[in-house]
């Protein structure tokens, strides 16, 4: 089960037609998702889960009328029994000694034609393994299966003999369904449920359990046989397992088990059902690298760490002190160097929000993109705002204080005018007119240099902020969102891939 196969199964003829499906859906935002954890979740899961949308892919493109149901056990089961069993004929040898099933054999309810032949191909059958009941001479017509079943019939997957097993591996994760069978000593064998039926737990919808062999057991012992397989069942994450206790040598319970197969054929869903079971399954491993943190970088975020670097380079005194210089020595005042450990500090927290419910295969990379360019990021703030200076604005005060001359001198001249004339009276209010001029102008250029010094203040703290957020972008932001934009595509996919089937 390993995923090496994947090649294999991309290589579907591509002038087979794919059937259309909402399964499409899923598989492409699961192989979105692969490809964007790609260098942070481990090669191994990535690869199965890449042969899991290739299969998904190859089975689509086949035939939609036929229902693949594999049977699979253990050496001495009685698994080719029950194959026989269903099938009408002897066509598996069987034996409890040794294994005499080295590679699948298929049974086909149905006539051969192309659209089955791939099929068969693709499920990596012989021709010489693939029969078709209607072909067989000694099926009685009694009984049989729906047109459209493919019986296949695996190797054990305990078999001493590796390429045995690892064929039984190989088609069990190809077959549309599975009918596990045991017995009643090695039902609870863990090499059965560890390998195959806990990995498939997900997979009740497609999978059966039989207990062969139930004869050998007291007939007042079999309920508790079966339930206790249940238990089993249930102890590997299966919900709701379906079991069925059978003898395939004596036939006792075959009608049933053959019914089963019936409903299961008829309802011809299990392609499907075996893809989205497949599909979920792998999501829900990929999800759980995932965690649940934020897809972009909110503006606030951004706002705030800008606000705290200003802090740290000290901007806010800056400008306060160019709204306390005189003019002249207003542009001499200087911003910076920044603190740098506040700096450090302050993209930290920053890297803190961005990854706070993130998983580290996903947090590790945000942070690293916020503080691995910090020696960089506090050069670049102390050379761009140590280069900045005050403007020099408005010569203090020079319109009011232009109009308060120009008026006192006309009124002054207009007083000494009358005073010539013998108008002393009048010539004294002109006089007291300029005092008062002058004094209104002084009071005027007070508050004109108050308003030019608060502009010259408020502008370089806006133009240190205009730099920071320039640099703080580059060297922490942009590289953050470029992680986050990442991760989106990741979760995007997974919910295309619609992992909260797993927990409905």
């Amino acid at each position: 089960m390993t995923g090496g196969l994947g090649a294999v199964f991309r290589d579907a003829p591509a002038s087979l037609v794919r059937r259309q499906s909402s399964l499409e859906r899923r598989i492409d935002g699961l192989r979105t998702a692969v490809k964007e954890a790609r260098g942070r979740v481990d090669d191994t899961v990535l690869d199965d889960i890449e042969a899991t949308t290739a299969r998904a892919d190859g089975r689509l493109s086949l035939s939609g009328r036929h229902t693949v149901v594999a049977i699979a056990g253990a050496t001495g089961s009685g698994k080719s029994t029950t194959f026989n069993a269903l099938a009408g004929v002897p066509l598996s040898e069987s034996s409890a000694q040794r294994p005499t099933t080295a590679v699948a054999k298929a049974l086909v309810w149905g006539e051969p034609d192309d659209e089955t032949r791939d099929l068969l191909a693709w499920l990596g059958v012989p021709a010489a393994n693939q029969f078709y009941r209607s072909t067989l001479p000694d099926a009685p017509p009694r009984g049989t299966l729906p047109d459209g079943l493919i019986l296949l019939d695996l190797p054990d997957h305990d078999s001493v003999e590796t390429a045995h097993h690892r064929e039984a591996e190989r088609v069990v994760q190809l077959a549309d369904a599975m009918i596990w069978v045991v017995d009643p000593q090695k039902y609870a064998d863990a090499a059965i449920h560890q390998r195959f039926l806990r990995p498939l737990a997900g997979h009740r919808a497609v999978t059966m359990v039989v207990m062969n062999q139930v004869d050998t057991v007291a007939e007042e012992e079999r309920p508790g046989l079966l339930r206790d397989l249940r238990k089993v069942l249930v102890g590997d994450g299966m919900r709701d397992p379906r079991v069925l206790g059978i003898s395939a040598r004596r036939g006792l319970g075959v009608d049933d088990l053959r019914a089963a197969v019936r409903r299961r054929v008829e309802d011809n869903r299990h392609a499907e059902e075996r893809m989205a079971a497949d599909i979920t399954a792998a999501a829900t491993t990929l999800a759980r690298a995932a965690g649940d943190g934020p897809r972009s970088v909110p503006d606030v975020w951004v706002d705030d760490l800008v606000r705290r670097v200003a802090d740290a380079g000290g901007v806010p005194g800056a400008a306060s002190r160019v709204e306390r210089a005189e003019r002249r020595v207003r542009t001499e005042v200087r911003v910076g160097p920044v603190d740098g450990a506040a700096v450090s500090a302050a993209v930290r927290s920053f890297a803190d929000q961005a990854t706070r419910d993130l998983t580290d295969v996903w947090g590790a990379p945000v942070r690293s993109a916020a503080t691995g360019r910090l020696p960089l990021l506090i050069e670049r703030l102390d050379a761009e705002l140590g280069a900045l200076r005050p403007g020099p604005g408005t010569p203090a005060g020079r319109g009011a204080l232009v109009a308060a001359a120009a008026a006192g001198l006309v009124a002054l001249v207009g007083a000494g005018v009358l005073a010539t004339s013998g108008r002393a009276l009048a010539a004294l209010a002109l006089a007291v007119l300029a005092v008062l001029l002058g004094a209104g102008g002084g009071a005027a250029v007070r508050a004109a240099v108050r308003r030019s010094a608060a502009e010259d203040g408020r502008a370089l703290a806006d133009e240190c902020e205009r730099v920071i957020g320039r640099v703080v972008g580059a060297q922490v932001v942009d590289p953050v969102q470029a992680e986050l934009s990442s991760y989106h595509r990741f979760r995007s996919g997974l919910d295309a891939a619609d992992v909260t089937r797993a927990t409905r």
